[in-house]
């Protein structure tokens, strides 16, 4: 078997360019499914690292109607005003060995925000103290919110760079106004954050202000929590942690307020059933075409193996009249393609791995390697010489040897 190996290595690189055109279908489509399969899994972990616990451990409870309970996987906002939580329930909820925090804030979607004659429509929250101890930000100009204006009612304002750019293009919006609902409120820091849609659709970010929680009356008119979040200790207990604090704040609702609204959380486990299912089946679609080049590949090497047995009939011939058996000669040839598509599989390997690099470097994903993926791919590539190379191994095992030394 290994003079087999070294001959054809020695085959292989006598014809250097003929060889390499031929492993070039092998190439691309190794490349292109171990590429396919790492975006997948980087995606999907991705996915599961933002959806599943915000990406810091986690989880919102929502209070929502009960009409809507069990629609939908990933509702993460609540856009009803919940009723008051009371100091003792969200002291109990921090109490729990599996928590870390709980904030309660406020959140409005696309809130119009002006300057002048420029206007923006961002995402408005507002928040306390215990909000940035569970979604920190990191400042760009100016400063955070402090203590006092975070438990007061003073009219200021941080924005992100999204609300900067729209709103003061040409210069620094601190200690600029912004006027929203018709109130102004004084630009004191910009911020920017690594969110959950950051992450996963490659940096985009959203326009975004943050605002003390006690000027929310001022903006919506009421100034019960819309958002509830608990952080758990870790990812293990983060669906724990969620349902337990939901438990204990349906506890204080009325059996009249539970039969038109309660608190929910996400089913962290029917997201993961979900995304395992949808990256399946967009890896065997995709799988499936890139499998066409390793096709196209394999009729390469079968085309290149027949050409090889025309070539060395006359050497076919000398061999079996000293005496070689069909089964060597076969053994030769198809030990010839294997080695081809083999060189071709860890060629692809390697450019499919740095193509994923690449490519999750760019997008700001997180980069996966799917070793089970490569050994398939390696596996799959020899099974590719096996099945593509037997003809022309038959072929060559069933040369006569006196019409194989008078070939011309």
């Amino acid at each position: 078997m290994l003079e087999n190996i070294r001959i054809s290595f020695q085959s292989i690189f006598a014809h250097k360019l003929r060889s390499t055109l031929t492993m070039l279908g092998v190439i691309i489509g190794i490349a292109a499914i171990i590429a396919i399969v790492s975006m997948i899994e980087g995606q999907s972990e991705a996915l599961k690292s933002n959806l599943v616990g915000m990406g810091n451990n986690t989880i919102n409870v929502v209070y929502e109607e009960q009409s809507m309970i069990g629609e939908g996987y990933y509702n993460t906002s609540s856009y009803l005003s919940a009723p008051p939580v009371k100091e003792e329930t969200v002291a109990q909820i921090e109490s729990l060995d599996i928590v870390n925090g709980i904030s309660l804030y406020h959140e409005s979607w696309n809130a119009p925000a002006f300057h002048l004659t420029q206007f923006s429509y961002p995402r408005a929250i507002g928040v306390d103290q215990a909000y940035f101890d569970l979604f920190p930000v990191t400042i760009v100009e100016g400063r955070p919110l402090t203590e006092n204006e975070l438990t007061g009612t003073a009219q200021v304002v941080m924005i992100n760079e999204d609300v900067q750019t729209e709103l003061f293009p040409d210069k620094s919006p601190l200690g600029e106004f912004i006027e929203v609902k018709g109130i102004p409120f004084r630009v004191v820091g910009i911020f920017t954050e690594m969110t959950e849609e950051s992450m996963f659709y490659g940096g985009w970010t959203e326009p975004k202000m943050y605002f003390p929680r006690g000027v929310w009356p001022f903006i919506e008119g009421f100034d019960a929590p819309t958002q509830i979040a608990v952080q758990a200790t870790s990812s293990e207990h983060i669906q724990e942690a969620g349902m337990i604090a939901a438990d204990l704040l349906n506890s204080d609702l009325s059996p009249a307020e539970m039969e038109t609204a309660m608190y929910n959380v996400m089913d962290l486990q029917a997201i993961a059933e979900e995304i395992a299912a949808f990256n399946m089946a967009f890896a065997l679609l995709l799988g499936g075409i890139a499998s066409i080049s390793l096709l196209v590949g394999g009729i390469g090497v079968m085309n290149i193996m027949l050409v090889s047995v025309t070539e060395r009939t006359r050497e076919i011939g000398i061999k079996k009249a000293l005496g070689a058996k069909r089964h060597i000669i076969l053994l030769q040839f198809l030990t010839e393609a294997i080695v081809l598509t083999s060189i071709g599989g860890i060629l692809g390997i390697a450019g499919g791995i740095g193509i994923a690099k690449i490519i999750s470097t760019i997008i700001n994903m997180p980069f996966m390697i799917s070793i089970p993926a490569i050994v398939g791919s390696l596996i799959f590539s020899m099974l590719v010489g096996i099945v593509f190379g037997i003809l022309p191994s038959l072929k060559a095992s069933n040369l006569q040897p006196v019409d194989a030394l008078r070939y011309e």
